[in-house]
């Protein structure tokens, strides 16, 4: 028996050591410099989030209170600038003192999403209205071009209430507003249908095509899709200049007036802007206002959020 109660000792007292290391390595990692890191210029995910996360005063990452666009020169100097949501993930889930933002679509288990203002970010807490972080994904066409027959048939499928239901399906809050009718296939059709746009749209667009070609079965197994994500600004800028009628743009963020003059376009889903951390980081909650400090540098370590 003493011989079997040292045992336990022994492994207790191992267990013991383990956690305490690893509460050690959990607050030096709290006393590291955030990595602070953003999408891009021209990314929706950016023009969204910049313009969400404000300061006490009213000041955005993107525009002052009075209306005026912010310098540059607010966000911290070591701001680490990655050009998709894949690298946005990959850079946070490498680094544990890392901080960023994706679609709420796009989380998974390498990184952690926390709360923001308290609130989760969910479908239901983007559609109730209590999580503050949310845009629209846009769907959008040249106004000035005659759609071809398999890009016009695709989009009568993205507004149809098929659609709204693989969006809801998916995680993305469903727009009813843009879900007209059911989805009624055509006699069969042929070409290519050009995708441009937000990288954060991507998984759902790849969710929507997969089921357009499940309800359009063998009348659109002859259309082919040239998928190519960049960003929102490309999406944009792909459907203006569009002149064959093929070409479909994706933006993550809201359009300008500019933009909608000469686009046709609607809300396909309401998405969350995830604010995203390793998941071996113990923050959880964070302020829209904290959230500012940190992308400005007026708090540099995880330690100071109290």
């Amino acid at each position: 028996m003493k011989k079997i109660a040292k045992i336990l000792l022994v492994v207790l007292c191992v267990c013991v050591s383990i956690t305490a290391l690893a509460s050690c390595i959990n607050k030096k990692n709290q006393e590291k410099e955030i990595l602070v890191v953003s999408r891009e210029a021209g990314s929706g995910t950016r023009d969204a989030f910049d313009g969400l996360i404000k300061n006490s005063s009213g000041d955005s990452l993107a525009k002052k209170a009075d209306g005026t666009v912010q310098s540059t020169d607010i966000f911290v100097k070591s701001l680490n600038v990655q050009d998709s949501t894949s690298k946005v993930m990959t850079k946070i889930a490498s680094s544990e003192s890392a901080i960023g933002y994706i679609s709420l679509g796009s989380v998974n288990d390498t990184v952690k999403a926390v709360s923001v203002n308290g609130v989760v970010p969910s479908s239901e807490t983007v559609l109730n209205g209590s999580y503050a972080l949310k845009r629209p994904f846009v769907i959008m066409t040249n106004n000035g071009v005659s759609l071809t027959a398999a890009t016009e048939d695709f989009m009568k499928y993205l507004e149809s209430t098929d659609a709204q239901n693989a969006v809801a399906a998916n995680g993305y809050v469903r727009q009813d507003g843009s879900g007209k009718n059911a989805y009624v296939a055509p006699t069969s059709l042929s070409g290519t249908v050009v995708l441009r746009g937000s990288t954060s749209m991507e998984p759902l667009m790849d969710k929507l095509i997969a089921d357009y070609y499940l309800k359009g079965g063998a009348a659109v197994a002859g259309i082919t899709f040239d998928l190519d994500t960049l960003n929102s600004n490309a999406g944009i800028a792909a459907a203006k200049s569009d002149t064959v009628g093929n070409v479909i743009g994706m933006s993550s963020s809201a359009l300008k007036a500019a933009d909608k003059a000469v686009l046709n376009s609607f809300d396909i889903a309401l998405d969350a802007v995830a604010v995203i951390v390793n998941p071996k980081n113990e923050v959880s909650n964070l302020t829209i206002e904290q959230i500012f400090d940190i992308y400005t540098g007026a708090i540099k370590k995880f330690s100071e959020i109290k």
